[in-house]
């Protein structure tokens, strides 16, 4: 019986990271901004006790170097797929054939996510077959499965706000127990950012990376 935590990720690479805060931010603090949120993200899965911990990347390069350096005690999954229903598919089997029986994904967007609502992931997932952290986009910051499940990715217009809602309603149509953690927020774009400024000046221990490179 063993847990497993995989943060999906992404080399940082200039026009290929937070795209949608270019124009507000230049290409050079977009990169350094994700690199932040990763090394907060990577700390917070460092946190969480669990038997395997894994880094899904993409790259468009052959290796990852920067991702390789700083997560080093993760083990390295190369993305696969045409859409990321695809890609979170994979990593799930990627984990199931090391038999984990409780697989969480996160992504690189909320650096000051709770570490309780991850812990929480798992304590439900003892009850329910899937789990899902909602996000304020229509999307979701955190998924959850005992098994891998294809059908429940089936059709989902990935960026768009019905994410969550596809999801469900496919989990729903073939069976699946479905809990619903609290909501948070990925930091995607202009307005995300701003919250985030905010929220970090108020939580003083959230994201240090993040708030290292913010000067907050």
């Amino acid at each position: 019986m063993k847990d497993c935590l995989i943060v999906f990720a992404k080399e940082p690479e200039a026009g290929k990271v937070k795209t949608r805060l270019q124009g507000y931010l230049s290409p050079d603090t977009c990169v350094k901004l994700y690199k932040a949120f990763l090394s907060d993200m990577l700390e917070l899965a460092r946190s969480i006790k669990c038997s395997v911990k894994v880094l899904a990347y993409e790259s468009s390069v052959v290796e990852p170097r920067y991702l390789k350096t700083i997560a080093q005690d993760f083990l390295f999954h190369k993305q696969e797929g045409r859409n990321l229903g695809e890609k979170m598919h994979h990593a799930f089997n990627f984990a199931k054939r090391m038999n984990c029986n409780k697989i969480v994904i996160i992504g690189s967007d909320s650096p000051n996510l709770p570490l309780k609502y991850i812990k929480e992931a798992y304590s439900r997932l003892g009850k329910s077959d899937i789990i899902l952290g909602p996000s304020h986009d229509g999307g979701y910051y955190l998924i959850g499965l005992k098994n891998p499940c294809k059908g429940i990715f089936k059709g989902v217009e990935w960026s768009s706000k019905t994410v969550l809602d596809n999801t469900i309603t496919n989990a729903s149509n073939i069976g699946k127990k479905i809990s619903i953690l609290k909501k948070w927020y990925d930091v995607d774009d202009s307005m995300g950012f701003i919250r985030l400024k905010s929220d970090l000046k108020k939580k003083k221990k959230a994201a240090p990376w993040t708030r290292k490179l913010l000067k907050i």
